[in-house]
């Protein structure tokens, strides 16, 4: 995966993920699939040899006749179209309370884009229609994933156990993979990150209106470089769209946990003395950093065995600076109960913590 993908954007890598769960599917029961199509049950992700004799294929052939009459919308081609579905899913399911008809809504859009994930977690938990495992079982078995996952979701779907289980049945419920995990984590992170911008939003109305103009700009440079460091995470492997995920979650909650201590006086105190050697620390670590030769002889302007580059360092280093000093002008304007040294402090010690995880 190129490097450059989970810089641009957040949501753009989500909805390539996601996109990849939902592909175009052919005629139930055709294991040579037209061109551009997958076959049913989608097992092209599987990497691997498999019985049609497995229970998970038995029970996807049984349920093979409840394709819809209509055939799906083609792929959509646009990023981001099968997130919609997913993000007004979990939207939803994360409210108080739903009515029947706004599930509806969920599942005409879902079956406009057919995202057999979305369709197959609302039959599952009987959200805005009946529960229906059959049919639930049908699109988990359009699904593109590992086989350990196909099998998993199946088995548990076919066994009766979702009617009885405290917890809804959900999409990473069975991940095996790590490019599951990299979903999964994306699915996470938009719904706490979600959660965070609305205790924001929350904290951003009550501040004084001199103050609101310079807590924009500090949001906007806190998110900025949240985005960012996520060129300083190891993409090796396919678990690394996760990790990236993962990692900007971090900053975001960093910020917001530094923000509501600063503003109810608890962050802890610092000295300039005590600021001063943070900073020679920290100078110190990022020297350190850049100064790690690679180990991959194709590519030397990487740090030791990552994919993370010199480069990539350097201008997260200067996000990370651009976001410290929004804060100047935001706690001047905002009358905070705690000094500028000390807010400077707290982030210089979690800049020195992300660098020292690179020199391990």
């Amino acid at each position: 995966m190129p490097r450059s993908t989970f810089a641009l954007c957040r949501a753009g890598l989500a909805a390539l993920l996601l996109g990849a769960l939902s592909a175009h599917a052919a005629a139930p029961g055709a294991h040579g699939a037209a061109p551009g199509a997958m076959p049913y049950p989608n097992t092209d992700g599987f990497g691997m040899h498999f019985d049609s004799g497995e229970d998970w294929h038995r029970q996807c052939m049984r349920v093979a006749h409840l394709a819809p009459s209509r055939t799906y919308a083609a792929t959509p081609t646009a990023e981001g179209q099968h997130t919609k579905a997913t993000d007004l899913y979990y939207l939803k399911r994360d409210q108080t309370s739903t009515t029947a008809a706004k599930w509806s809504r969920v599942r005409e859009q879902a079956q406009a884009l057919g995202d057999d994930a979305v369709l197959m977690m609302l039959y599952a938990n009987g959200y805005g229609v009946a529960r229906d495992t059959d049919r639930a079982i049908y699109h988990a078995c359009r699904l593109d994933a590992a086989k350990a996952e196909m099998e998993a979701r199946v088995d548990y779907l076919a066994s009766g156990s979702v009617a009885s289980d405290r917890q809804p049945f959900d999409l990473c419920d069975h991940i095996t993979s790590g490019r599951m995990g990299g979903v999964c984590a994306a699915i996470g992170e938009g719904r706490d990150d979600r959660t965070r911008r609305a205790r924001l939003d929350r904290f951003a109305a009550k501040l004084p209106a001199a103050a609101r103009q310079p807590f924009a700009r500090l949001r906007k440079a806190a998110d900025a470089f949240a985005q960012k460091s996520a060129d300083e995470v190891d993409m090796t492997g396919s678990g690394g769209a996760g990790f990236a995920y993962r990692h900007t979650g971090r900053r975001d909650k960093e910020f917001m946990e530094t923000l509501f201590k600063a503003a109810g006086g608890k962050l802890a105190r610092a000295s300039a003395a005590q600021l001063e050697r943070l900073e020679r620390e920290l100078n110190a670590q990022y020297s350190a950093v850049l100064a790690t030769p690679s180990e991959n002889e194709n590519h030397p302007g990487r740090i030791h065995y990552l994919t993370v580059t010199r480069e990539d360092v350097r201008t997260t280093e200067r996000a990370w600076l651009a976001y410290r000093d929004a804060w100047a002008a935001y706690l001047a304007a905002a009358r905070m109960p705690t000094d500028l040294v000390s807010v400077q402090a707290e982030l210089t010690r979690q800049r020195i913590a992300q660098l020292r995880k690179l020199s391990r």
